[in-house]
């Protein structure tokens, strides 16, 4: 999730019909730049170079989980008729890339899924079945702390926030400067004097799509 506002003007963003390395383009109807999901920056345009803030506040959901929580919501529709399925069954089932696209490095299988995320100025990766159950990772003098449940659904979105010190205690994740708990439920820290460790940038992905766009990233391993 990256911000839309710079020097005091929100831009309008849409779908730019473009991809790099099979990776969404966005561009902006007020200065017609292009806005690239996988450098963090501005590519083209009245804007090129800017670098994009990056918002740690996206997450994925099925319908089902969704609605369950928020029974009251509007599905929007085009003519009365909501909008059809559309067939990545077979893209999400392959171990290929989009248009045969494949990583050019063998750290990673092309279509491995990963956490990837800018930290400092650098690409950093995680492969997803790393972080099942919970894995910490140290940059600097900060600790990085990533979870997925096991066994988790490609939809389900991970968890990553940064902090001083995590710990698994009598098996609950704790983030001991600030004492929030991992609530399993909700995948979200949480703390009743409302002290939080600070959400990461970055979001799922699969393997070929950060690292031909990013290929000095640097893969973290617990």
């Amino acid at each position: 999730m990256y911000g839309r506002e710079y020097n005091d003007q929100v831009f309008t963003l849409e779908a730019s019909g473009g991809l790099i390395n099979a990776s969404l383009i966005m561009r902006d109807r007020e200065t017609d730049s292009y806005w690239s999901l996988m450098t963090s920056k501005v590519i083209a345009g009245e804007l090129d170079g800017l670098s994009i803030e990056e918002l740690p506040i996206g997450s994925k959901s099925t319908w089902k989980e969704w609605v369950t929580k928020y029974q009251q919501t509007k599905v929007l529709s085009v003519n009365g008729r909501e909008d059809a399925p559309i067939g990545y069954a077979r893209y999400f089932r392959s171990n290929g890339g989009f248009r045969e696209l494949e990583a050019s490095e063998n750290r990673l299988a092309t279509k491995e899924q990963i956490y990837a995320f800018h930290y400092k100025g650098k690409p950093y990766a995680v492969a997803a079945r790393k972080i099942e159950g919970g894995a910490v990772f140290k940059i600097g003098k900060k600790q990085l702390f990533f979870y997925r449940p096991p066994n988790s659904a490609m939809y389900q979105s991970s968890v990553a926030v940064e902090g001083e010190s995590f710990e698994l205690v009598d098996g609950v994740w704790t983030e001991k400067s600030t004492n929030a708990v991992l609530d399993l439920e909700n995948y979200r820290f949480f703390n009743t004097e409302g002290k939080l460790p600070i959400a990461l940038g970055g979001f799922d992905t699969f393997w070929y799509n950060w690292s031909l766009t990013n290929p000095d990233t640097k893969l973290l391993q617990p």
